[in-house]
């Protein structure tokens, strides 16, 4: 142990090399939403819990949503205007009265264990049909999608996701764990809308200001007839903010 390490031991800290930043932008590039030929529409809320995803819906029968906290109208709209039933899990129970009529909840959390209180993501998907899949999981999605069989994957249709904790991109660990994700997911989808949501703070990395969580759209490949190549226009005009009281945030994917 060297001086260094020595005295930042003592303070409980440890020295780790920064991750490249054109490493970070040619990542970022990779989570660039284009125009994939289907209209965006918004279901859910006005503010947290509303989801733009392209209006591709014929024929899903079924939305896997982990991590829904209170917050189920998406859940709801799903139900009422398309007549998709929603298998739905929280570590908390929710209330009854919230979920959509026809909806099944399980009170687990999505991770890498079966128990009473944990599901694994294969265990948690039970369809072999093309579902939407919707995740708000508080940084446990890495995981949880990595781990992700790949013919369950790819009968994916619809992903929703909001992914955490970017302000770690810095750290070249947490770089690669959302790296292996960014790259996997590429294969089987295309990114068709980006928004950040506004409780993030906001992290400068070199010369880059990152927002700490962003919310994703992926359309899979199957469904887009030609390979995109015009890039989406950010905000689109049915972006709302994730908490109206607060200022609007942005990811500026402009380099």
């Amino acid at each position: 142990m060297n001086l260094k390490e020595f005295f930042l031991d003592k303070l409980n800290l440890y020295l780790e090399k920064k991750t490249k930043i054109s490493d970070i932008q040619n990542l970022l590039k990779r989570i660039t939403p284009y125009e994939v030929g289907k209209e965006l529409i918004r279901l859910g809320e006005d503010s947290d819990g509303g989801y733009l995803i392209p209006n591709d819906l014929e024929n899903i029968n079924f939305c896997y949503s982990a991590g829904v906290g209170n917050v189920t109208k998406f859940e709801i709209d799903l139900e009422k205007k398309f007549n998709i039933k929603s298998i739905m899990l929280d570590s908390n129970n929710v209330p009854k009265d919230l979920l959509p009529k026809k909806s099944e909840f399980i009170n687990k959390k999505l991770s890498l264990l079966n128990d009473d209180k944990n599901i694994t993501i294969n265990n948690f998907i039970t369809s072999d049909q093309e579902i939407i899949l919707k995740l708000d999981i508080e940084g446990d999605e890495y995981s949880s999608l990595i781990s992700l069989d790949e013919k369950k994957l790819s009968n994916v249709r619809i992903l929703v996701l909001e992914v955490h904790d970017l302000r770690n991109l810095r750290s070249k660990f947490f770089f690669k764990t959302f790296s292996d994700l960014i790259y996997r997911l590429s294969n089987y989808f295309y990114f068709c809308h980006l928004h950040p949501n506004n409780t993030s703070k906001i992290k400068k990395i070199g010369n880059l200001k990152i927002p700490d969580m962003l919310e994703l759209t992926l359309i899979n490949k199957s469904r887009v007839k030609k390979i995109p190549f015009k890039k989406s226009i950010l905000p689109h005009k049915l972006d709302k903010k994730t908490d109206p009281s607060k200022k609007d945030i942005y990811l500026d994917l402009n380099f």
